[in-house]
């Protein structure tokens, strides 16, 4: 392993806040220096490592340059991919990790921090694939690295092979809510809100026990009937009986090793009452950037998500998306896209999934 994954390594099991920028300025050294295309863009920017001295000032790629490349500091362990595009499967964005100890490290820490900080273990059940159904999908590994690390017997997944099961997903939370076992339920949005239709059509509730919960990511792409986060989180509660409080929606990339989410349940389990809002763990920055001049807008203003991730210590850990967002109440709101760019998020992926029989 290179020192600076494991400087990394140690950041994410113990971060000290004022450690941050020594480390990015550390793993920026060693980007520029193993990966050929990167210090090429980077001097075409004016700026090699000598040049900088704040986080701040790290030369971000264009996300959309991981469809044309591939940028790696080794030989890729794994190679994960973005969900298909308008451009087709050619065009999928290709993160290659030569250290997969990082994303894991990452994605586990992140999910206990924000979605079990009050807990070791629970059933945890999934309408996302296992790795093994998806091993190219980033969202695909963490959440089955979710279920080895904090599932209990009784945990699986209950979609594969391009298909839902909800009939055997509601037996299961039945099962559950008879023997009072808090479940967590994890689906891209789309899916869970087809789940919830499901739910509705066939007239079928469940009481889960207190402490169950709901973790949702990507967008409603190719939903037949979008609803708004108040209109889920209703559904949620009317199907499931899991209070808004215990919802929690994840915003990440597969670009990315870290995610942000919503701060509910951390908020509720350290005593805070604070508005909902998007929290990244301390690995994880993130810049809002005005797009003509790249120059940081002031905190509340809309402008382009730059992000900086420690964990991406083995591909490119300044990465300059084409998501829109603003900095609030000390976390992130994401507001949209670029006029033009192409819809993100894992939910295109289960877009073409059918109900099982």
């Amino acid at each position: 392993m290179h020192p600076e994954h494991e400087l990394v390594l140690d950041f994410i099991a113990q971060p000290e806040a004022q450690r941050f920028n020594e480390l990015a300025l550390a793993v920026f050294r060693h980007q520029f220096e193993a990966i050929p295309e990167y210090r090429r863009w980077c001097v075409q920017q004016g700026v090699r490592p000598e040049d900088v001295t704040d986080w701040r000032h790290i030369p971000p790629l264009p996300a959309v340059a991981l469809k044309y490349r591939q940028f790696s500091c080794g030989e890729p362990e794994r190679v994960f991919l973005s969900s298909g595009t308008t451009q087709g499967t050619e065009r999928r964005s290709r993160h290659a990790m030569p250290d997969l100890q990082l994303y894991r490290a990452s994605a586990l820490a992140g999910l206990k921090r924000y979605l079990f900080p009050d807990l070791e273990r629970m059933q945890i059940v999934s309408l996302i694939p296992s790795a093994e159904e998806w091993p190219h999908s980033s969202l695909a590994q963490m959440v089955s690295w979710a279920v080895e690390e904090f599932g209990v017997p009784g945990s699986g997944f209950f979609a594969a092979a391009n298909t839902f099961d909800f009939v055997r997903l509601r037996e299961q939370l039945e099962t559950s809510s008879a023997a009072g076992e808090a479940v967590c339920l994890m689906a891209t949005t789309a899916g869970l809100v087809r789940f919830l239709d499901h739910c509705q059509a066939a007239g079928w509730s469940v009481r889960l026990p207190h402490g169950s919960r709901v973790m949702d990511t990507g967008g409603q792409k190719g939903v037949e009937r979008p609803l708004s986060r108040r209109g889920l989180l209703h559904a949620i509660w009317q199907a499931l009986a899991v209070p808004g409080y215990f919802v929690v929606n994840e915003y990440g990339m597969s670009e990315l090793s870290s995610q942000y989410f919503d701060s509910v349940i951390a908020d509720r389990w350290s005593g805070k009452l604070l508005p909902r809002r998007k929290l990244a763990p301390p690995w994880l920055r993130t810049r809002v950037l005005e797009p003509v001049n790249m120059r940081e807008v002031p905190p509340g203003e809309v402008g382009l998500l730059c992000h900086v991730d420690l964990a991406n210590a083995g591909s490119v850990l300044a990465l300059l998306t084409e998501d829109l967002g603003r900095l609030v109440d000390g976390g992130l709101e994401v507001v949209g896209r670029v006029a033009g760019a192409e819809p993100r998020g894992c939910s295109l992926a289960t877009g073409d999934f059918v109900e099982g029989a």
